[in-house]
């Protein structure tokens, strides 16, 4: 069973992803080497738990080594060249000239710095001033021994080769997180090491805790009483084979029994796996007794020495293999203690207690429990390292590039240490479980109301958009504007028959030009409010408000709706229309929830909602003209005698007056607007020329659709049509010429004239007509007419004429001639549309 030791663990910094096999930490002193299998190399201060300067190569860094003697950095790279960097003593933020700054200091590596170039290099180390380099080529193994360079090319001392073998399948690092074949030759490289025996000088004059060296008993019984006798550091290479091979450093070449040279080269074991680590640890109470050896997936090889036995045996070795939890990635030792890390935890596991019984076989080898220190997906280790309290540190590189420092209690012994009584640990078990159930449900909750305040501000940011973009429409009447906006909406009026009936409807079009999408949410309003009512109905029983909610409208796509123009089997005309977009704040935030944004708030109403006005527009007579075919019987507007049309004229300007009767004119009713021709081209930008082409063009501009560019109703001067009364109705347009008019000579006038048997139709279509030259003529004039001062006279007196005649039927209104003051006013009515002002 597994149990947990209590450790603590500190943050130190955080790097990029640490996924590649080339990942290497190295620790000296204060200062820790890292590099993360690209092209920088950095040195990261512990006490000061910084970057301090950043080493750039010209390629990925595969390999790293550090001499202790001269302060140097050794770097072999992709490009197959082996870099030597000489560092000062004690590397800080000021390791290289020039830097009097807090941040890190990057330094490019030249080529000049190569020592040696060799693609085939695949592991390296530094031990008394010679460099031994491990290449492999062509399923050799080549072993260099080169002098370490004070100058440059470096000095080979020997070589030997040693044959690769295919012992192991499926055993390397790759096969656990699946590594494409073609770099698996790359992804489980050798591992060099250096074993020294106890007491050598080699060993007092460096730091004894972090060279691994042996008892001289155990020394001398594995490598050979001629490397004992020298004191020579003995390398230990695993190879990715399985192999644990060692060569004495500086024992010359021995010569066979026929002269020839033997190589020195021995295989101390094989573990039928990659070699992850080479150490050695107190096993005993006599000094380093134990030589330990990591396979990837998980055999741990354990090399002691045997006491004399009483029989007087000479003193043996023993080589003990157990099985530890796999795959392993990395490890280190200290005195007592195998650190090693799966890719699920990381592990401690206590050498001193294990059994020297060497019976295992090899389908069944003792499992050893290890203490899991409950830290996960470490790829790098740096240490131990032991304070005087007794403490224990690692430094630890995880997969995502985070650097730890894991601090273990003090006292080297984890049995000692405190640990859950294994009868609770079924209930501690159950009550974590809980535990974490109950958070995952409370994170699970705060996910969801997370993602939902996420997705409201989202939303909220949208309708805040397009407000943005419908508020720079301005919500001015378009009719006859040329520009298109993003959000805009058309409005056509057009006659259809239902049920032996004709109704006057009021096409709307909701187009998104815009880039954004109209969420569900937005309704479109659609309010028609009449400039003219009847005795028996107020303005606000008149109005009608129209509300189509939708539930998308992505940008491009079209919304279209028809509504009747009829309120109560009455129709009213003139009619404004206001289409405006509505948002539902309860849409987004719910019924409770409250808005306390200023440019918010200028635009909510009672009803908790956004109205932001799109464009207005005014439904008159001209729009409801019917130019071809006939009306059904039984139709909405039925205006036969003249004191209907007057009543009506009347309610639309405001004025109630009382049912009077006013006799009938058999005639056709008559009313003329006069515009001066240069201006009607100049404002409505004619091309035409000829006087029957400009009256053409202006009465085609009078009836037309202003969204239908480009169409044409109308082919001759001449527009006979039914008005919405059902009664015929005639528009004439013609050009004539006033010789006694302007002081500049002949002004050429465009003379409308509407003709009509309904006193209504010709009243609504002389205001629809005046009202589109309001429009369109209402801009400042750049051009004035002088007029003669007879023609302007004749013109006052004419007018001060019905004035007069208006003052007296206001008179009599007041005393109650009714009868009499409707005549005066029909008759003024008729002489103002019949001799008309002109418009210049």
């Amino acid at each position: 069973m597994m149990e947990a030791i209590r450790c603590s663990v500190e943050y130190l910094s955080e790097f990029g992803d640490c996924q590649s096999h080339s990942v290497r930490i190295i620790q000296d002193d204060t200062s820790l080497f890292l590099t993360g299998g690209d092209s920088n190399v950095l040195i990261f201060n512990v006490q000061e738990r910084k970057v301090t300067t950043v080493l750039k190569f010209e390629t990925p860094v595969k390999y790293l080594a550090v001499n202790a003697e001269k302060y140097g950095l050794y770097a072999f790279c992709e490009n197959g060249g082996l870099y030597y960097i000489p560092l000062p003593p004690h590397p800080s933020s000021s390791t290289f000239p020039g830097n009097k700054s807090p941040d890190p200091v990057l330094y490019t590596v030249s080529d000049d710095s190569i020592v040696l170039k060799n693609s085939s290099l695949q592991a390296f180390t530094i031990v008394e001033k010679i460099l031994v380099t491990l290449g492999f080529h062509k399923s050799i193994w080549s072993f260099d021994l080169f002098e370490e360079p004070e100058s440059k090319p470096l000095n080979k001392l020997a070589s030997f080769q040693v044959t690769a073998v295919n012992t192991c399948s499926l055993n390397t690092i790759e096969d656990v997180i699946n590594i494409p074949d073609k770099e698996k030759h790359l992804s489980s490289p050798p591992v060099l090491a250096c074993i020294y025996p106890q007491g050598s000088t080699s060993l007092r004059t460096h730091n004894s805790h972090i060279q691994p060296h042996l008892e001289p008993r155990l020394f001398r019984l594995m490598f050979g009483v001629d490397a004992s006798l020298v004191n020579s550091p003995v390398i230990l290479c695993g190879l990715p084979d399985g192999r644990i091979c060692f060569f004495p450093l500086f024992l010359p070449q021995m010569a066979g029994p026929r002269g020839e040279q033997r190589s020195p080269f021995r295989v101390l074991q094989s573990l039928e796996q990659p070699i992850i680590f080479i150490g050695s640890c107190v096993s005993g109470e006599q000094g380093p007794q134990c030589l330990v050896a990591v396979g990837l997936k998980g055999k741990l090889l354990l090399v002691r020495s045997k006491k004399e036995t009483s029989e007087g045996k000479e003193a043996d070795y023993s080589f003990n293999e157990h099985s530890i939890r796999g795959p392993v990635m990395c490890a280190c030792v200290d005195d007592k203690h195998l650190y090693y890390s799966s890719l699920n935890d990381l592990h401690a596991l206590q050498l001193t207690k294990t059994s020297s019984s060497s019976e295992a076989t090899e389908s069944h080898l003792p499992a050893m429990n290890s203490d899991s220190l409950g830290i996960c997906r470490i790829v790098a280790l740096a240490g131990p390292h032991t304070n005087p309290t007794g403490s224990v540190h690692l430094l630890a590189l995880s997969s995502s590039g985070r650097l730890l420092q894991v601090n273990l209690p003090q006292g080297a012994d984890t049995g000692n240490m405190s640990r859950l009584p294994s009868f609770q640990a079924g209930q501690r078990l159950k009550d974590l479980l809980a535990s974490i159930g109950n958070v995952w449900e409370k994170a699970e909750s705060l996910k969801l109301k997370l993602q939902d305040k996420n997705e409201c501000l989202k939303r909220l940011n949208q309708v805040m958009n397009v407000c943005s973009v419908l508020l720079d429409n301005g919500g001015n009447e378009k009719q006859f504007s040329m520009g298109k906006q993003p959000i805009s909406c058309h409005c056509v009026a057009s006659w259809s028959s239902m049920l032996l009936r004709d109704y006057l409807t009021l096409r709307c079009v909701l187009e998104n030009a815009s880039a954004y999408t109209l969420e569900q949410g937005w309704t479109l309003s659609i309010q028609v409010h009449p400039l003219s009512h009847s005795q028996c109905a107020n303005m606000e029983s008149s109005s009608r408000t129209y509300s189509f909610p939708f539930k998308k409208l992505d940008s491009g796509q079209t919304l279209e709706i028809t509504i009747p123009l009829e309120s109560f089997g009455e129709l009213s005309l003139p009619a404004k229309v206001y289409c405006s977009l509505v948002f539902s704040l309860t849409a987004l935030f719910g019924l409770e929830t409250s808005l306390h944004s200023i440019g918010v708030s200028q635009l909510l109403t009672g009803t908790g909602s956004i109205s932001v006005p799109m464009n207005t527009l005014t439904v008159d007579w001209l729009d409801a003209l019917r130019l071809e075919g006939s009306f059904s019987p039984g139709n909405t507007l039925k205006h036969n005698t003249a004191m209907d049309g007057i009543q009506a004229f009347l309610s639309s300007r405001g004025v109630l007056t009382q049912e009077t009767y006013i006799p009938l004119k058999l005639e056709p009713l008559t009313v003329e607007v006069k515009v001066s021709s240069e201006l009607l081209k100049t404002k409505l930008h004619l091309s035409a020329t000829s006087s029957a082409e400009i009256c053409v063009s202006v009465l085609n501009w009078l009836v037309s659709n202003p969204d239908a560019i480009g169409q044409t109703y109308v082919q001759s001067p001449v527009v006979c049509a039914y008005s919405p009364d059902g009664c015929t109705v005639k528009l004439l347009a013609k050009e004539v010429t006033m010789e006694n008019f302007s002081s500049e000579g002949p002004l050429t006038v465009l003379e409308i004239r509407v003709e009509s048997m309904s006193l209504a139709a010709v009243c609504g279509l002389h205001h629809a007509i005046l009202r589109r030259l309001l429009v369109v003529l209402g801009e400042k004039c750049e051009h004035t007419k002088q007029l003669q001062a007879q023609s302007l006279c004749e013109t006052v007196r004419h007018v001060e004429s019905l004035y007069k005649d208006l003052q007296d039927a206001k008179n009599q209104g007041a005393l109650g001639g009714t009868m009499k003051t409707n005549k005066i006013l029909f008759r003024i009515f008729l002489q103002l549309r019949a001799n008309p002002l002109v418009i210049l």
